[in-house]
């Protein structure tokens, strides 16, 4: 059971029923960038084994848990920060990963 920081996120947009965006990949930490990129799939798979998902915040110094999610708009499997998310640890607001 690992822990592992998300430190950036790529989306794609969804237009059914309307026009909105989901968490498509997200990369973790290493000391120096990404150590590595994760699918949705592959994180969905990795919490199912014990291993949690964070975010955190350089200014605010809060964490926030991310958990899976399922979109009521287009039933998309996708992923979100806690309720407890500041801005700045928000997994929607984090930088786009390359």
């Amino acid at each position: 059971m690992a822990k592992h920081r998300i430190i950036g996120t790529r989306q794609e947009s969804f237009d059914t029923p309307h026009v909105h965006a989901h968490v498509v990949i997200v990369g973790t930490e290493k000391l120096a960038g990404y150590s590595k990129l994760w699918t949705i799939t592959q994180v969905y798979n990795a919490m199912d084994q014990g291993d949690t998902f964070y975010t955190y915040g350089e200014k605010s110094q809060k964490s926030a848990a991310v958990h899976k999610y399922n979109c009521p708009h287009c039933d998309e499997n996708t992923l979100r920060s806690a309720p407890e998310a500041v801005t700045d640890n928000n997994l929607n607001n984090l930088p786009t990963c390359q």
